[in-house]
């Protein structure tokens, strides 16, 4: 029986320099098309397989700068290897039922090419943070492959979603758990990157030798020359380096960053500074190369591939522990927003920050001010810090990550009748990590707030069931948040009631057929909300989840609701009714 070979405990180490995080938080009729459909509906055939490698590219490219496209259906076991572990990969995934996974059948009903084409076309981070949580959840559950895709396929489609998602420590947990001898062309193709973003270049030198086999992306032959030194053999290091020069197939900077790890590995020092301004993007390889060998990258660029993955680097970001401080700071909340990150680790995050920091942060920075929501000896002073932290962003996306941020320490703070003015917030928060009981105690107290505070309370809890749902209710919350935003109101109140109609809270009452009537709350039918519909029937969660993802590529303003009606329903019909009360609740915040 063979392992994976790795290089050098102390050189990977040294290398990698990764936090050790933890990977999850917390917890009839109408018209027959819509105008508003999700812009990713379904494919219309299985992907085919991606074409071979064929010839070199004329010009000099960067590594990685494409996220490889993947194909559903390419034959099983296409090259030989031999049979070193003997080790099946029918069943993956590190969440078990006892730690938030959703069972092992959670695909295994369902039909592998069409699962696998609808993943591949979810380019980047969805909309909604529970949406994109359950999601997550149903990609890393211990769960065996479905029937019609080869296993090591089926995982290298999860980990490249999963990547594109900014999961980066679940990609790297699926993609690890194969071994050497069941890697397929597509599991290869998905690896590579999933190393790179994942900032730990040393994880592919077990693969890097068979990965130049198997194709000709110069990722390979790079990544060969780099764990060659890694491994102490400098000879063969310097000659794939200056073959790569010599063919003139990869673009100089890289060859150059690779040497720089050959560099800081052979214990010669750092080489020469990195030139940014020759170049105008990062890559997977650059983002990893840089992040791992500690190379400061200037923000403007990071930013500029934020664009460029859709906010999924944000996620790559804050797992490196080669990117400085400052830089995962600014990346925390938007990757909270997109539910990346929770509760419990930005605190964990803050608080290393913090530390870094010594005294010179003070109560003015990011984390003093969480320090003060915790620590503040009066409870007033404790909600004057979580206003600081609420009202920083400026985005959306950095406003609705302050209250994940803050969700811990606001579920400390006593329910008073005195702070009825800050429930509406506190409960915000609290519900965005999950925490439905500590808010929903927070109603009472709201009651006793003006007509502005009882209304956006109310849309808050509204699913959950701890408050009353009535047509009054509701149309109380409309009317006051018209006065302050009538376009968002409108929008919000047609998701709500959306939410409401899946969760079964408006049966039997009439009066709400005025209100749809007035939102413009229309039902819809066309294929993706039978697709839908049919996958919760038959009680297919994983399916469900990813058409989920697909219907909620856009930004929350976009989201149309007669499409989160389908989604609110088919999480309750699977039996995550908890994740359809928060989405509903998030979409209160953020719609």
């Amino acid at each position: 029986m063979t392992a994976r070979r790795r290089p050098d405990p102390l050189l990977r180490l040294a290398l990698a320099g990764a936090a050790a995080l933890a990977l999850i938080a917390g917890p009839g009729g109408g018209q027959t098309t819509a105008p508003d459909a999700p812009a990713l509906l379904l494919p219309k055939e299985p992907a085919t397989p991606a074409a071979a490698d064929a010839a070199d590219p004329a010009p000099p490219v960067p590594v990685g700068q494409a996220l490889a496209p993947l194909a559903a259906d390419l034959p099983p076991d296409p090259f030989d290897l031999p049979s070193a572990t003997g080790r099946t990969v029918d069943v993956a995934g590190p969440l078990t039922p006892a730690i938030g996974g959703y069972g092992m059948g959670v695909f295994a009903s369902s039909n592998a090419r069409f699962v696998a084409g609808l993943m591949h076309r979810i380019e980047g981070p969805i909309a909604a943070r529970w949406a994109h949580i359950v999601l997550r959840r149903a990609l890393l559950s211990e769960s065996a492959a479905p029937v019609g895709i080869n296993p090591a396929d089926w995982i290298a489609a999860r980990a490249q979603l999963l990547m594109r998602l900014g999961e980066i420590d679940g990609a790297k947990a699926l993609v690890d758990f194969v071994p050497v001898d069941r890697f397929t062309p597509q599991l290869y193709r998905v690896a590579g990157q999933v190393h790179f973003a994942a900032a730990d270049p040393a994880g592919i030198c077990p693969i890097a030798a068979t990965g130049v086999s198997v194709s000709l992306d110069p990722l390979w032959a790079i990544s060969a020359a780099m764990c060659a030194a890694l491994e102490g053999d400098d000879i063969t290091a310097a000659r794939g380096f200056d073959a790569l020069r010599d063919r003139a197939r990869v673009d100089e900077f890289d060859v150059m960053l690779g040497e720089r790890v050959a560099t800081i590995t052979g214990g010669n020092g750092r080489a020469a500074n990195i030139a940014w301004e020759e170049v105008g993007q990062l890559t997977p390889f650059r983002f990893g190369i840089t992040a791992a060998a500690g190379v400061a990258v200037p923000p403007a660029l990071l930013a500029k591939f934020a664009a460029a993955t859709r906010g999924a680097s944000d996620g790559w970001v804050i797992r490196a522990g080669g990117i400085s401080a400052e830089l995962r700071g600014a990346a925390l909340r938007p990757a909270a927003a997109m539910g990346v990150a929770g509760a419990a680790e930005m605190v964990a995050l803050r608080s290393i920050e913090a530390a870094r920091a010594g005294d010179q942060g003070g109560d003015a920075s990011a984390a003093g001010q969480l320090r003060r929501a915790y620590v503040a000896a009066a409870t007033a002073d404790r909600l004057a810090a979580l206003r600081g932290i609420w009202r920083s962003g400026k985005t959306e996306s950095e406003r609705y990550g302050a209250k994940v941020e803050t969700a811990l320490a606001a579920a400390r703070l006593p329910v008073d009748a005195a702070f009825a003015a800050d429930a509406p917030e506190i409960i915000a928060a609290l519900l965005s990590a999950g925490l439905e009981a500590p808010a929903a105690r927070w109603a009472r107290v709201a009651e006793g707030g003006d007509a502005a505070t009882k209304a956006r309370s109310w849309a808050l809890l509204a699913a959950g069931g701890a408050v009353e749902v009535t047509p009054q209710r509701f149309r109380d919350w409309l009317t006051a948040a018209s006065a302050v935003d009538k376009p968002a109101a409108r929008h919000r109140a047609a998701l709500l009631l959306a939410a409401l109609d899946g969760l079964g809270r408006t049966r039997g009452d009439s009066g709400w057929d005025s209100l749809r009537s007035e939102v413009e709350l229309a039902p819809v039918a066309n294929s993706w909300t039978q697709a839908i519909d049919a996958a919760a029937a038959a009680r297919r969660t994983g399916e469900v989840a990813v058409l989920a993802g697909t219907g909620l590529q856009t930004q929350w303003r976009s989201v149309p609701p007669a499409h989160f009606a389908h989604i609110i329903a088919a999480y309750a019909r699977v039996g995550r009714e908890a994740e359809a009360r928060l989405l509903a609740a998030e979409a209160v915040t953020r719609g």
